[in-house]
C-alpha cells in the first residue's frame, strides 16, 4: 500500500502475535488481513515487518489464538484520548 514509494498507512505500533497451541489452522486470520501478513501452514504464521497491527486478524479468529502485542520498532502507538486531552488543556 503506496503511492510514489510512501507508505499509505501507519503502523500502529503493535503487531499480531499468534498462540500455536490454540491456532487451529483454519485461515480466517490469512484471508482477512488487508495487508497480506498471514501465511497458514499446519499454524498461521505473522510476517511482523508487513503487519501493521489494525487487529482485524485478532477479531476474526474463532479461537481466540491471535492476540496483538507492542512492537518497539513499529514507532510509539499514538494514544487519542491523549491527544484530545492535550489539545483541550492548550
Amino acid at each position: 500500500m503506496a503511492r510514489h514509494g510512501v507508505p499509505m498507512v501507519a503502523s500502529s505500533g503493535y503487531v499480531a502475535e499468534m498462540d500455536e497451541e490454540v491456532c487451529e489452522a483454519c485461515a480466517a486470520c490469512e484471508e482477512i488481513c488487508p495487508f497480506e501478513a498471514i501465511h497458514v501452514k499446519e499454524a498461521a504464521v505473522v510476517n511482523w515487518e508487513t503487519c501493521m497491527g489494525c487487529g482485524v486478524c485478532v477479531e476474526r479468529c474463532p479461537g481466540e489464538a491471535m492476540t496483538l502485542v507492542r512492537d518497539e520498532g513499529k514507532g510509539i502507538p499514538l494514544d487519542v484520548r491523549l491527544l484530545a486531552e492535550e489539545q483541550a488543556a492548550s
